[in-house]
């Protein structure tokens, strides 16, 4: 194809062109990042034909005061041949579970009249989704349905947001994969046909964190020529887009500070700094995320097999939220 012509051309031109690239990441960040996502999963040694660990993890951080990618991380350690690129972080599409909630759901409704303290009704109706623990609240706090991630309470909101404005917030934030098939009622919860990356997860809590104002993230600062001439420069073009209002974005941040102190992340809290974050497990537990930060970075972390599969102790709360804790 034309797209395929062209990626080889540039690929081609970078590497013989005498450009010089400048990054964002901070390599002591990247080390622990990393350091962080092989330790959490050292315990799975099963490998695929070609040699590759079948359990894997993804993880970005980014900084919140430049909205800078620093570290990312595409997969677990491991020597592997030469030509093996895939960068989960970029390239995988998983399932977020309820890490979606607040990109779709809950900060669109805060900007519409909600707080943390409206009441809203946890009780199963026919058609509805089942809430994860199987128990229902009846009325309970906002706050409450998210630090316990109550389904039903996401889905309802969903449907009265409607899945067109929903979804509306993660396109405007640049979601590549969100389709046809996903304007519907599952999509509340992360029930998606491609999913989402690493990266765009991060780049939406981190406009979360950042008031509502979306950074287009990137990892690379600028690109010069071999004479020196600087012909990409992304500190001076940086796309900023206000994607929520910036009291539903604090609003927001106030409700995920509770999830990992009495939430589904309770006991969490990082001692010697504020932060706020959630956790998303996928209903066949495929797919575990946490999602979250502190008010310096923005660290969001994927846990899965690459063929995906049912894993008896991945939920957000294990694994993925393991390593958020020991890099954060």
């Amino acid at each position: 194809s034309l797209y395929d012509t062209y990626y080889t051309r540039c690929q081609q031109m970078l590497l013989s062109g005498g450009y010089t690239v400048y990054t964002s990441f901070d390599m002591d960040l990247q080390n622990k990042l990393q350091q962080a996502v092989d330790d959490n999963l050292a315990g799975y040694t099963e490998v695929s034909d070609d040699g590759i660990y079948k359990m894997q993890g993804a993880a970005v951080s980014i900084d919140n005061s430049t909205g800078n990618v620093v570290a990312i991380v595409g997969g677990r350690s491991q020597n592997l041949k030469a030509g093996y690129t895939l960068n989960r972080a970029y390239q995988s599409y998983r399932q977020p579970g309820s890490c979606f909630k607040p990109v779709a759901v809950y900060t669109p409704q805060l900007e519409r009249g909600y707080t943390p303290d409206s009441i809203v009704d946890d009780t199963y109706f026919n058609g509805g989704p089942h809430n994860a623990d199987g128990s229902y609240a009846g009325k309970i706090s906002l706050r409450y349905a998210v630090e316990k991630s109550k389904n039903v309470i996401a889905w309802k909101l969903f449907q009265e947001l409607t899945p067109e404005v929903g979804l509306s917030y993660p396109i405007k934030m640049g979601f590549a994969k969100i389709v046809d098939s996903d304007y519907y009622p599952a999509a509340s919860l992360g029930g998606l046909t491609n999913g989402v990356t690493t990266v765009e997860m991060a780049s939406a809590f981190a406009a979360i964190e950042n008031d509502g104002v979306f950074r287009e993230p990137t990892c690379i600062s600028k690109i010069t020529d071999s004479e020196g001439k600087t012909i990409v420069n992304n500190k001076k073009n940086r796309k900023e887009k206000h994607v929520y209002k910036q009291n539903a974005a604090r609003m927001m941040t106030s409700i995920l500070q509770g999830v990992l102190v009495s939430g589904t992340a309770r006991g969490n809290a990082l001692d010697n700094m504020s932060c706020a974050g959630k956790t998303g497990t996928t209903s066949d537990k495929k797919d575990g995320w946490f999602c979250g930060y502190t008010p310096y970075y923005t660290t969001t972390v994927w846990v899965g097999y690459d063929n995906p599969k049912t894993l008896y102790d991945l939920y957000g709360n294990t694994y993925p939220l393991r390593i958020w804790r020991e890099f954060m």
